[in-house]
């Protein structure tokens, strides 16, 4: 899946949203990626609210849906302006860097992010 692609259909302005998940290794070539997980600031959620998509949970927070994209407004506490600071951009998408979302996985520890985390590992043995 083309994540940057997807993304511009929904015509989200540069600095309001961050690709969380595991959307970066779809982005890296670790492993394709099924869906796009989106951390959006506050006035962009309100945005994405109005439109009507399906409501879900991610955790305990509300995201919203449509298509392949799960949109929320908060990612473990972090907020998307926080988590843009330190996101790693990749063709002009900023992502959660492979770094936080290798600790995220370790932390969760489903045995999908298992397989992930070796992925992820042999992929740094290689960049």
């Amino acid at each position: 899946m083309n994540i940057k692609q997807r993304i511009t259909e929904l015509h989200l302005t540069e600095g309001s949203y961050v690709v969380v998940g595991s959307g970066i290794l779809g982005a890296l070539g670790i492993r394709e990626s099924s869906d796009i997980d989106l951390v959006v600031t506050e006035d962009t959620y309100q945005s994405i609210k109005q439109l009507g998509w399906k409501q879900g949970l991610r955790g305990e927070h509300i995201v919203f849906q449509w298509d392949v994209f799960d949109i929320g407004n908060d990612w473990y506490g972090e907020k998307a302006e926080d988590l843009l600071k330190k996101a790693q951009i990749i063709d002009d998408v900023p992502y959660l860097s492979l770094d936080d979302v290798y600790e995220w996985k370790k932390m969760r520890g489903l045995e999908k992010d298992n397989r992930d985390l070796a992925l992820i590992d042999e992929y740094r043995q290689t960049h």
